[in-house]
Formats: structure tokens, sequence, C-alpha cells
């Protein structure tokens, strides 16, 4: 099987790193801060290039991808949304297009849309919404979608896939039923199972 690819995309300072590093330490608890995305509250972007590692799940390997924000007009999005193309292809990837719960600006209203300019194919068919910060959720994410327009409208366009990710747990279960949300995800990972083996993670 061929690397299969989990792209992050999302508005600068929603969790994109964050979240690729809980999925990384899902996967393996025994890596090093060196081998994981830097991550780190800022005022300004922190992942300014597409950058990727390498995870072995469940028999095949995976290709984590972290990316800058690609809606920012102060940098220069072109090369890296060229370089995004790469990994970004229909049917080897899945998007997680990353959205912080209580912090929704108006940049993120038609941000689907825009990305799908930007990357030139209907990422929606690929693209599972993931919530951050699930935490400040308390349980009410339905709710919290519900009562947001344009977040519900969003979630319906991309097959009513969602997930929420509390950022801080370390509970490898939130990772694995996020991948049972990815479309077709029996066949993507044949030797799928509930409980993570410990895999090796490469360095981009």
């Amino acid at each position: 099987l061929s690397e299969f690819n989990v792209v992050l995309l999302g508005l600068a300072g929603t969790g994109k790193s964050a979240s690729g590093n809980t999925i990384l330490t899902a996967m393996n608890p025994e890596l090093t801060p060196s081998q994981l995305f830097v991550s780190r509250p800022s005022s300004t972007p922190v992942t300014s290039k597409c950058e990727f590692k390498v995870i072995n799940v469940f028999g095949r390997l995976v290709r984590v991808i972290d990316t800058p924000d690609f809606l920012d007009d102060e940098i220069d999005t072109h090369t890296q949304v060229e370089e995004c193309k790469k990994y970004c292809q229909p049917g080897h990837c899945v998007v997680l297009l990353v959205i912080q719960i209580g912090r929704i600006t108006e940049n993120e209203r038609g941000i689907l849309e825009r990305l799908e300019n930007k990357l030139g194919w209907r990422i929606r068919e690929s693209t599972i919404m993931l919530l951050t910060h699930g935490e400040n959720a308390k349980g009410q994410e339905q709710r919290f979608i519900a009562e947001r327009t344009y977040l519900d409208s969003m979630v319906k366009a991309c097959g009513s896939r969602f997930h929420v990710f509390k950022n801080t747990s370390k509970k490898p279960k939130q990772v694995m039923e996020l991948f049972k949300k990815i479309p077709d995800y029996k066949t993507i990972f044949p030797e799928f199972t509930e409980k993570p083996s410990h895999s090796t993670c490469y360095m981009s």
C-alpha cells in the first residue's frame, strides 16, 4: 500500500500543529519533542511551510502534514499550496479542517470554498472538520455547531463528518475514533484495531 496522507488545514492559531502531535503521540507515545511539530500559543503563525512526519498506522505508512495558513495575505502561500497539492489528492488523503472551539473568527466563513479554490478540487468529499479545545465544549459540540449557521452548513458540506479533539488529553481513543470517521477507513487501514501498536515515526 502507498502512503496515506492526513492533511491539516485551517487558519493560524487553531491548533493544527497540536492536533498533528496528538495523532503522532497516540500512535507512538514514546516520541521525543524533536520528532513532533513545533507547537506553542502565539499571536503570529508558528508554521510557515508545509512539514510532515511519517508514522506506521495499522501496518500502513501515514504521512501527517502540517500546513501554514493558506489564507494569510501576509505570507507567500503559492509555493506552499503547490507543495501541499503533492499530498492533498483525491483518494490518497483525508483533510482535517481545524477550527478552534471558542475562537471562531469571521475569516472562517467560507473557508472550505476558499481552500477548495486554492487546492483545485472538492476537498469536502475527503474532509473531516476537527474542532480543537474540546474541553471547552463540555460535551455540547452538536449545539455549538447548530448555533452557528455557517459552521453547521460547513459540517453538512463535509458529509456531516466532524470530530472533537482535547489536545491536552493523552488518551489514544480520541485518535482511534477520528480514524474511524475517515471515509472508507476499513479499506485504507485493513488492519485497523481499536488499540494502536507502538509505531516508528520518521523525521521529515
